[in-house]
Parts: structure tokens; C-alpha cells; sequence
């Protein structure tokens, strides 16, 4: 899968500055936490506020910064949604990345360097942005956790829960990654409502929902999606959508 082949080399730039965050001292973050590892877990939300900012002008190291904050959130909450509320940390687990204490620890980290990563581009008037972000991805996260069979009981509050708990991050991304480039707020409102009904399509396929459901969401990003300009960046949105033709089965295995 090439969806992103375009915007390579700054999702490479992305990647660099990931990894170096997850080096503390002798030891790399990937040692105390396991996590499933595919496409579109490692690109997704980097490549959506790339794109959205390429959609007005060049990725700057602000974009790249940018990109990687979206990204440290979202690996941050994949840890600490992983983790059973129920799990005292009692039993000693065979691998230390499947335990209690240290994904909680790595969460965490990960969440704390959504700031020093703001700081250090010079882009932390955006704190306040991803501090709501992350507070109502773990709202969410823990009403799914307390309510298991809420896709049943109640359809409405569950569409919700997804919104907040997969959705909202990457409205987020779409954005900002505009804002960035200095969009103007119509332009951004657009892309704020793609990035959410795409986000909405992919939380309801990882959670098992009906092909309707999807491609209800799928069909709203597309109408969005023919309001942008002409180019790369929107024939990789429009390839982007184009999973969801495919069988829901092979597509859930790209998403996490």
C-alpha cells in the first residue's frame, strides 16, 4: 500500500522525529510497550495534517512537528485503551510490554510529549487544542470500556463515543494541518468535517459495525472531498476512501 508515496520524504522527516523522542537514554520506547504495527497506524493521522497543509502551501518543520504530536496522542491512548480497567498488575505477564505498569508509564510519555514537541516548533498556542483532544479521547475511552454493549442499548450515545474516542482526532488533524498554512476558517470547516467523518468511517470498522454505517460516513467525506482543489494530495484522500469499496474484512486489518 502506497496511499501516502507522494508526501514520502516529510512522513519520513515525521518518523525521525518520533523515533527520536522514543530513545531515553540506553533504551527505546518499543521495549516496554507492544503495539500492533501497520500502515495505516504508523501514517494515518501524520499524513492527514501533512496533506491538509500541503493543500496551501509546503510542509515546514512546524507541519513535521505538527504531525508528530497528532501522532504521539494517538499512540498514547491505543496504550491506555489496551489496558483492562480490571487488570490489577498482580500476575507477572511473560513479556513487560503486556503488563500494567509499563504501558501506563509509556502512555503517559507519549502524552507528554505532545508538549515539549508544541514547544520546541514553536506551535504551543495549539496546547489547548490537543489538551481538549486528549481529555475527550479518554472521556470516551472509558464510557466504551464501562459500557460494552452501548452499539445496542443505545446507538446515538454509542456513534458519540466513537466521535470522541477516534473521530475528533482526526478532525483535529485535518484542521490544524490547514490552519498551519493559513487557511481560511470555511476552507478549514470543510476539512474539519472530512477528517471527522473519515475518522468516524475507520472507528465504527474497527469496532465491527455494519457496512451501511460506514459507508454512510464514507459517502459524507466524498461529497467533501470534491470541494478541494485538484492534485495529488486529494487523489490520496479519494484513494484513501476508496478501502472502504473493498471487502470490510480486508480493510479491518489496516486499522487499528
Amino acid at each position: 500500500m502506497h496511499i501516502f508515496q507522494h508526501i514520502s520524504d516529510d512522513l519520513e522527516q515525521v518518523h525521525k522525529l518520533i523515533n527520536k523522542n522514543f530513545l531515553i537514554r540506553t533504551s527505546n520506547i518499543r521495549d516496554y510497550v507492544k503495539q500492533d504495527f501497520n500502515y495505516l497506524y504508523i501514517n494515518l493521522r501524520p499524513a492527514l495534517v501533512l496533506i491538509c497543509h500541503r493543500l496551501f502551501c509546503p510542509p515546514n518543520r512546524q507541519a513535521v512537528a505538527l504531525a508528530a504530536v497528532l501522532q504521539f496522542i494517538f499512540m498514547a491512548s491505543q496504550v491506555h485503551i489496551k489496558l483492562s480497567e480490571d487488570d490489577t498488575g498482580h500476575e507477572k505477564p511473560v513479556d513487560i510490554r503486556t503488563g500494567y505498569q509499563f504501558p501506563v508509564l509509556v502512555g503517559d510519555y507519549l502524552y507528554g510529549k505532545f508538549f515539549t514537541t508544541l514547544c520546541d516548533a514553536g506551535i504551543v498556542h495549539y496546547l489547548k487544542n490537543m489538551a481538549e483532544l486528549i481529555c475527550t479521547i479518554n472521556k470516551n475511552g472509558v464510557k466504551i470500556l464501562k459500557n460494552p454493549d452501548l452499539a445496542i442499548t443505545d446507538p446515538l450515545a454509542y456513534n458519540e463515543v466513537i466521535r470522541g474516542e477516534s473521530a475528533e482526532l482526526m478532525a483535529c488533524g485535518t484542521y490544524l494541518g490547514a490552519d498551519l498554512a493559513g487557511a481560511d476558517k470555511a476552507i478549514k470547516d470543510k476539512l474539519y468535517q472530512f477528517g471527522l467523518n473519515l475518522g468516524m468511517a475507520f472507528g465504527l470498522l474497527s469496532r465491527g459495525a455494519s457496512t451501511k454505517q460506514i459507508n454512510d460516513y464514507v459517502a459524507k467525506a466524498e461529497l467533501i472531498l470534491k470541494q478541494l482543489p485538484s492534485g495529488k494530495d486529494k487523489e490520496s484522500l479519494r484513494d484513501l476512501l476508496g478501502l472502504f469499496a473493498t471487502e470490510n474484512t480486508a480493510t479491518e486489518r489496516m486499522v487499528v
